[in-house]
Order: structure tokens, then C-alpha cells, then sequence
């Protein structure tokens, strides 16, 4: 009971003050404990970060699969990928913990183990955001999924900032025109990581 109540008084502070300007006394308070009370549980707030971000993906993931796997109209990345927007339509805060975003957008951390974990997370989901997928047992991210992720990103925060409005588009109408364009060319794909030239 402690800990649910120690999450959910960090996932408050975090929304009011960003992970820079959180402290653990700020969530000690919330959560009505000492900080001697958290420690036991998280080392820092970092890992109180990493943990809601962790379940936030693990839930992501969760309703993606799903709606992938349901037997329904169109294929199963655009399923996926309108799952994805559902997802974080419903859950606007979810979108700033994703993006460490709070006190706008920079580059930001939680601990090299926990970004790679939280790495590996997001890229489960991402993977089912492919049309590549339905062609082989080995999914993975590739120039489709991460096309498909930067559109379902910048319409998010564009929708969040309400910049939407100016034409009068809808999140949702937005990813469908994106999916309807997108294709999987026959040649094959660059690694995402391609070796660089020596000079």
C-alpha cells in the first residue's frame, strides 16, 4: 500500500514540476511518509521516474498488442498504430512522461540501465508499428515503424499544444492520412545504423 501510495504521489510531482525540479521531499510530502520511508524502496527519484515510465510502456505495449492482434478491418500495424494514438490521447500526462517532457522538450536520462531498459520497452511496441512485420517472425524497429512513431509523436504534441486547431484536423485524421501514404518498398531497407565512411 505504501509504495502504490509513493508512486502515485511521484507521478503528481512529476507533473507539476518536471523530473529537474522534483525532489524526494516533495513526493515524501505528497505521499504523507518521510523520505527515510522511500529510500528503502527507490534510491532516488530517477528510479520512481523509470518505474512509472516502465508501467506506462508496459500498459502501452499491452493495448497495442491487443488491438495488432484483433481479427478486424485493415492490417495490423494501422491497428496498431491508431491503438498507440488512442493510448496516449486518453492520457495526455503519459505523452510528457515519455518525452521527459514536463518543462519542455531536451534531452534527458534516468541512468544508462534504466534507458536501456526503458529502450528495449518502447521498442516492443514500436515493432508492431511496421507493415515488415507481417512478413517475418523476427520483428523489429525499421524505417517504417520509426516513420509511423514520429508521426504519432509530433501529432500528439502538436494536439497537446492545441496547434491543431489552426486547420481544424483531428489527432486521429491526421495518422490515418499518414498510414493511407505510407509504403513498404520492395528494395531493401538501410540499416538504421549504417557504418561510417572512413575519410
Amino acid at each position: 500500500m505504501r509504495r502504490a501510495a509513493i508512486i502515485a504521489a511521484a507521478a503528481a510531482v512529476f507533473g507539476e514540476h518536471g523530473l529537474d525540479g522534483a525532489s524526494m521531499r516533495m513526493i515524501a510530502q505528497r505521499a504523507g511518509c518521510t523520505t527515510g520511508a522511500i529510500y528503502p524502496l527507490f534510491a532516488s527519484k530517477e528510479d520512481l521516474y523509470a518505474e512509472l515510465l516502465n508501467t506506462s510502456l508496459a500498459q502501452l505495449y499491452t493495448h497495442v498488442a491487443s488491438a495488432a492482434a484483433r481479427r478486424s478491418k485493415g492490417p495490423a500495424h494501422e491497428r496498431a498504430a491508431l491503438a498507440f494514438l488512442d493510448y496516449y490521447l486518453a492520457r495526455p500526462n503519459e505523452v510528457n512522461l515519455g518525452l521527459y517532457a514536463f518543462q519542455g522538450l531536451k534531452a534527458r536520462g534516468v541512468g544508462k540501465q534504466h534507458d536501456r531498459d526503458l529502450n528495449q520497452a518502447l521498442a516492443r511496441t514500436l515493432a508492431l508499428l511496421s507493415p515488415a512485420n507481417a512478413r517475418t517472425d523476427e520483428a523489429g524497429i525499421d524505417i517504417c515503424s520509426m516513420a509511423v512513431f514520429a508521426q504519432l509523436i509530433g501529432t500528439l504534441v502538436l494536439h497537446q499544444a492545441g496547434r491543431l486547431r489552426v486547420a481544424q484536423f483531428s489527432p486521429r485524421q491526421l495518422i490515418e492520412h499518414a498510414l493511407a501514404h505510407q509504403h513498404l518498398p520492395d528494395r531493401q531497407l538501410p540499416s538504421p545504423h549504417p557504418r561510417r565512411q572512413k575519410p
